[in-house]
């Protein structure tokens, strides 16, 4: 399993005019698997999931009545999709960085 302990996340609301920028979190991730963790108003957030084949991941988030999912290309350092939290959705973006 890949560790990118110095990942960057990009969050985009649909509800609002504002971004979340350049955001720490820690990625693992392999052909099988990923989880997700960064601090949010000093509360640790744990998205985890599966693979839905190749480089597609769906990941889910109990404490938050989270739903995501994310893609990434075999030689990209980028992983991107969607999320919903509650009643909020938006998009995001993690550049992987060890």
């Amino acid at each position: 399993m890949e560790i990118y302990t110095n990942s960057l996340m990009e969050s985009l609301y649909y509800d609002a005019s504002y971004a979340d920028e350049n955001f720490p979190c820690v990625v693992k991730l392999d052909d099988e698997a990923i989880h997700i963790e960064y601090v949010s108003d000093g509360n640790l957030t744990i998205y985890k999931g599966c693979s839905i084949g190749t480089g597609h991941y769906e990941l889910k988030c109990p404490e938050v009545k989270g739903k995501a999912t994310l893609h990434k290309f075999n030689t990209s350092e980028i992983l991107e999709g969607s999320w919903i939290e509650n009643q909020t959705r938006g998009m995001w973006r993690i550049h992987l960085i060890k």
